[in-house]
């Protein structure tokens, strides 16, 4: 028979486990749900390399970085959900819009850009390139919203600007648009 002493004793130590081997803190548990919708676009150089649909490259460059801290919502839930408000991608640079899109798919907070520019220009001739004047230049300046999905307010606003030259065209212009993506990958993970 267990005396008072043991039963205290046995209590201690199971609490003592407790704590050891139980849950992590409640600052470990939240996760930031974010949603990354597609991008309004309407320009042709925009279209050669699906502009719009780099939403895709964003939220998975999103996710290595920010591990197991941030959840995000499929892009093809955050389109499907977009289809049924009737929306498209330049709508949601209204904030409104995009709160209630966020909140539709449980997103603390959304991602929403546009393009300003994607374009695409002879490099100037370089002796050093051969052929002369085969080389091109892209440009691509993103403009980004990070947007609270409760109260529809603006948390990060930026423009992000990427350079790229080379050959063929499409490459040039999607690898200028990428070093734009990642600089704003760098200002969203800053927040989160």
């Amino acid at each position: 028979m267990i005396g008072m002493r043991g039963k205290r004793l046995s209590t201690m130590v199971f609490c003592v486990l407790l704590l050891l081997t139980g849950l992590p803190p409640a600052a470990a548990q939240t996760r930031s749900v974010l949603a990354v919708a597609d991008f309004a676009d309407e320009g042709a150089d925009g279209r050669l390399i699906q502009a719009s649909r780099l939403s895709r490259y964003l939220q998975e460059k999103l996710q290595a970085r920010a591990g197991d801290r941030l959840q995000l919502v499929a892009g093809d839930e955050v389109r499907a959900a977009m289809r049924t408000q009737g929306v498209a991608p330049l709508d949601l640079l209204s904030r409104s819009r995009a709160a209630t899109l966020a909140t539709a798919i449980g997103a603390s907070r959304i991602v929403i850009g546009t393009w300003r520019t994607l374009s695409v220009s002879a490099a100037p001739d370089d002796p050093s390139s051969s052929p002369r004047g085969s080389e091109h230049m892209a440009t691509a300046i993103f403009e980004m919203w990070l947007i609270d999905g409760t109260s529809g307010g603006v948390t990060l606003q930026a423009t992000f600007v990427g350079r790229a030259s080379g050959l063929p065209i499409r490459l040039a212009l999607l690898q200028a648009a990428r070093e734009a993506l990642n600089q704003a990958v760098k200002a969203i993970a800053e927040i989160q």
